[in-house]
Parts: C-alpha cells; structure tokens; sequence
C-alpha cells in the first residue's frame, strides 16, 4: 500500500500481478515531476510525487508534494486494471545527495549491497569534500565467511553502483557487525563536510 491521511488514506495498492501499486485515480490526481523545474517527467523515469485530492471536501490538497521519488507506468497490467502504477519507490528527496553532478539515493546503494551474497546488508553512505567536490563512500560489512579478495569485492561494489547510480563510490569494506544497528529507523548517510 501507498498512503498519505491528508490525501486519502490509502492511495495505491498492490494487486495479485504484484507489478507495482495501482492508484485510486478517481479520488486523487497524480502527477510525477522534476522536483527542480516542476515539468512532468516521462513515463519510467523518476520524479517527484505530487499528490492533489478530488474528492475531500473540507479540507483538499491542491499539488501537494510528498517528497518522495518515484517512477510510474500507464501500461495495462496483467490484472486488467489500467490506472496508473507505481512500478518504483527510489526514495525520498530529502535523502538525496547530489555527487559529481548525480542524485543518489540510499535505496539504490541499499538495493546494490542487499544483493551481493558476500556482504551483510549493512551499509552507511559517508559525504566528504574534496578540492570543492563533494565525495561518496560507501562503508560496508563482508560476511564472516567471506575469505576473497577485498580488492575485488570492492571492484564488484564499484561496478555495479556505476550501473545503477552513473558513478563509482569509493568503497571501505569493514568487518561484520561494525556499523551500528539501529532499532528503528537506520541512519544512512553521515555528511562529514564542513557547513
């Protein structure tokens, strides 16, 4: 489920296709922009979810923004609905960070470190500055078990960021239970630049 109180409640919803969440788009317009420019963007790529009810009268919200990056499709799914879906939750945009010129987002590193069998999960993106730019490191946890090469885990991690996010990340690989676990929401990203 997708859900805001001060649009509707529940919004969107996943259906039994699983192929992403089908939006009551007779109580609520959707539309997905350019948090920048406000321009809507094309179908498949990310923008930022704005939100206007059609249906509340007492108290309606016109182009409501959510902060959240999302990507959509008008596709006709396999259910036969034909609302639009959300076939993507990249993040939100106040967990964006801008590096070389490139908005990343946790949940992408995350997607990256989840799926790589010799790491933990575990991660932490660290921002730091160099000669006025800004710097990404990602500082992760190697399994226990794990007795390859560094080096060329770190070259996996790189390589595969380069695919997802259009950069390569500097990478510390850190032994298993170095970052701290938090009880509920994870801390992501420690920003070390001076304010």
């Amino acid at each position: 489920y997708y859900g805001l109180s001060d649009i509707f409640g529940a919004c969107a919803a996943m259906c039994e296709a699983k192929e992403g969440l089908h939006w009551a788009e007779d109580h609520i317009l959707v539309e997905v922009v350019d948090p920048k420019t406000g321009e809507e963007v094309p179908e498949g790529e990310r923008g930022e979810l704005i939100l206007t009810s059609l249906k509340k009268e007492a108290r309606p919200l016109i182009r409501f923004r959510t902060g959240d990056i999302v990507s959509y499709t008008t596709e006709k799914c396999r259910c036969g609905r034909t609302h639009m879906r959300l076939d993507g939750i990249h993040g939100r945009l106040d967990d964006m960070m801008i590096i070389k010129g490139v908005n990343v987002f946790p949940s992408d590193i995350e997607t990256i470190v989840r799926n790589n069998p010799k790491l933990t999960g575990e991660y932490v993106c660290v921002i730091s500055e160099e000669k006025h730019m800004a710097v990404l490191t990602v500082e992760v946890e190697k399994q226990d078990d794990f007795d390859g090469e560094e080096s060329e885990l770190i070259a996996e991690v790189q390589n595969e960021c380069k695919k997802i996010i259009g950069i390569k990340p500097r990478v510390d690989v850190l032994t298993s239970k170095s970052i701290a676990r938090a009880t509920h929401k994870a801390k992501r990203v420690r920003d070390e630049r001076k304010k």
